[in-house]
């Protein structure tokens, strides 16, 4: 498949249809694109990323449910012929048909394929490319060949039980990536650095390579060897104008916010034309849809290398937020990166110099603030490569900056509550750098304080700060976004107080000079009545009971039951989930479903079979294997999971 892009399709993306044959084993991508003939600066370069769709269904967009992974513009695997990326139903380290890291592996069913080009970059004419266009060419080898399937993958369990079931300060790094996205350092080389002594020993990292949910089946095989150690499940949504985050849903979400276009082409592989499947649309869409999946989300380095800056824009693409307010809806976002990698270069003395994005990262989070919205402040060191760092400049080492977050427990669920309740604060240099509590409360007020991200309503607060291995630094207290009090911190256990009748949110910053080192997300003071307001981040916790052979009445009812608890429970949903098909194009299938409301405790389930569901039990004299998934919901959203297996035999029939 060949054609050319022209620069009016930057940031769209642009599937090339193509057909798979029944009884192939893998498929192999190969492309190349050109690069511009006089470019006027070396950074101005033509960029084609690549992603990968399976089979659809006639006539429809290929989306989540048909994604196959994506590589972006790394250079993954190749021969003379040029970079390559192959998915089989083999996994990521079979002898011969192994799939490619980022795209998920399985079997290749038949139908209509696409490859999809993101249009990253099409350098213009101005800025050296004679016709400002792009030319690329897409080779398709579908493979037949046993061996591709001889070892056919089989994804490690991820455990969703506390790695701790303590509430506590917990430190991370919520932006990491391994050899699922184009780093260098393997998953095993990034949670030896983060987990074990000599490197940060955080307690928890969120796995978050690009675009793709690859690594998700992978987890599972290392968790036990890091007891007491947290890996969230995680995507960086990568998109032309923005990135974000997409922690803890445990699935992958369309990243395509520019336009979708389908190719119409010749005979012999020609573009001859396109067809728009879909328009463009906003961030806004994708972050609600990590929340109703039961996630929690992150605006990443908001403000570093400022896409309308060109040098900038093609050294990292859409790395700086450029939707608007209205495309981002900021009452769905969660937390902003107000630190991303270096802290800033090494001086002569040794020590490190300010990063200039911090400040304007910081900024960035103010003027949410200051429009009402309530966002936590995190600091994450979007390392690519553990604890190497090939360019000082632009990388970090895992756990420059850490997030350290108050949680009920070490888990998904319990970060994630952490998270969206305000309770962070972010250091900025890493773990070894100052530690700080921050509370206030009405004078005279019995009750728990409120910590950062609560709520203190009275006439007046006192507010206490604590600042550890801070010695010689300057502590600011900010007052809506300006600076209110600053105090000389003495002494590597520091703390002082101090009150305040003027309503307004109040966060700390522990500086070294210029170097901004610990960020608190705020304490909000407004008028009332005393009372501290904090959110409940009780987990979420479900089990299910049910017999492990279950033999439905005649009227093809049977039993079960959900014991749940958290905060903010809503429901206990149960699904009867079965795959149905013929080998090679097997589907998900739900036979059976019920829900009931409820708030703690235990309740019983009674589930009819659907009538599909009752034709595929009834042809299974020996009975059908099934999954009882029961889903526990609250009120915000968020969902925890419990899975068992059983076995359905059809009803006895009467004599």
């Amino acid at each position: 498949m060949t054609g050319e892009f022209g620069s009016e399709l930057q940031g769209s993306y642009v599937l090339l249809p193509f057909s798979v044959p029944a009884g192939q084993t893998a498929v192999r991508v190969r492309y190349c694109y050109d690069q511009p003939e006089t470019p006027l600066n070396a950074q101005f370069k033509h960029t084609l990323d690549l992603d990968l769709y399976g089979a659809r269904r006639p006539g429809a967009l290929w989306g989540t449910e048909e994604f196959r992974g994506s590589s972006g513009s790394a250079r993954r695997e190749g021969d003379a012929r040029g970079p390559q990326v192959t998915v089989s139903a083999d996994g990521f380290t079979a002898a011969t048909g192994k799939t490619t890291r980022s795209l998920r592996p399985g079997p290749i069913e038949p139908g209509e394929w696409a490859v999809q080009l993101p249009v990253a970059a099409v350098v213009n004419q101005t800025q050296g490319d004679l016709d400002g266009k792009v030319a690329f060419r897409v080779e398709i080898d579908l493979i037949s060949d046993p061996a591709f399937a001889d070892e056919p993958y089989r994804p490690a369990p991820y455990r969703t039980t506390p790695a701790r079931s303590e509430a506590g300060w917990y430190s991370g790094d919520l932006h990491v990536h391994a050899d699922h996205s184009e780093g260098g350092a393997s998953m095993r080389e990034a949670f030896d650095f983060a987990f074990k002594p000599g490197g940060p020993a955080l307690d928890f990292v969120s796995l978050t390579d690009h675009n793709t949910d690859s690594a998700f089946g992978e987890i599972g095989a290392f968790q036990a060897d890091y007891p007491g150690k947290l890996v969230i499940r995680g995507t960086e949504v990568t998109t032309f104008r923005g990135h974000l985050m997409n922690h803890g849903t445990g699935r992958y979400l369309d990243h395509r916010t520019g336009a979708v276009y389908e190719a119409r082409l010749a005979a012999g592989g020609a573009l001859e034309g396109l067809d728009l499947r879909r328009p463009a649309r906003g961030a806004a869409e994708i972050l609600r849809g990590v929340k109703s999946a039961g996630g929690f989300n992150q605006i990443n380095h908001p403000t570093i290398f400022p896409n309308e800056v060109p040098a900038f824009a093609n050294l990292c693409r859409g790395c700086s937020w450029s939707y608007s307010d209205a495309e981002t809806d900021y009452s769905n976002v969660d937390a902003i990166e107000v630190a991303t990698g270096p802290s800033g270069a090494d001086s002569a003395a040794g020590n490190q110099g300010p990063n200039p994005f911090t400040a304007t990262a910081i900024e960035f989070w103010e003027d949410k603030l200051a429009k009402g919205f309530r966002i936590a402040a995190i600091a994450v060191s979007d390392s690519h490569e553990a604890g190497e760092t090939p360019n000082p400049v632009t990388s970090a080492p895992i756990g420059e900056g850490t997030t350290v977050v108050q949680a009920q427990e070490l888990s998904e669920p319990g970060i994630e509550c952490g998270v969206e309740a305000g309770h962070t604060y972010a250091k900025v240099t890493g773990p070894a750098g100052p530690d700080i509590r921050f509370e206030a409360r009405p004078p005279g007020f019995a009750g728990a304080p409120a910590i950062m991200g609560d709520t203190v309503r009275a006439g007046s607060a006192t507010f206490t700060t604590r600042v550890m291995g801070g010695d010689g630094r300057s502590l600011t207290v900010y007052r809506n976004g300006d600076a209110f009090r600053t105090f000389a911190v003495t002494g590597q256990d520091f703390s002082i107080s101090f009150d305040s009748a003027e309503p307004g949110r109040y966060r700390l910053q522990v500086q070294r000079g210029s170097t901004i080192e610990t960020v608190s997300s705020p304490i909000y003071f407004e008028a009332g009545s005393d009372s501290v307001s904090t959110r409940d981040c009780d987990p979420l916790r479900v089990r299910g009971a049910a017999k492990r052979v279950i033999r439905p009445g005649r009227r093809v009812v049977f039993g079960t039951r959900c014991t749940a608890s958290g905060a903010g429970l809503r429901f206990c949903n149960l699904q009867v989930v079965t795959r149905v098909g013929k080998p090679g194009r097997k589907r998900v299938r739900i036979i059976g479903r019920r829900h009931v409301a409820m708030t703690v405790g235990t309740r019983r389930l009674r589930v009819r079979l659907s009538r599909y569901g009752r034709r595929v039990v009834g042809r299974h004299r020996r009975g059908r294997q099934v999954r009882l998934v029961f889903i526990a919901s609250d009120r915000e959203g968020a969902t925890a999971r419990f899975e068992r297996r059983a076995r359905l035999v059809r009803p006895a029939r009467r004599r």
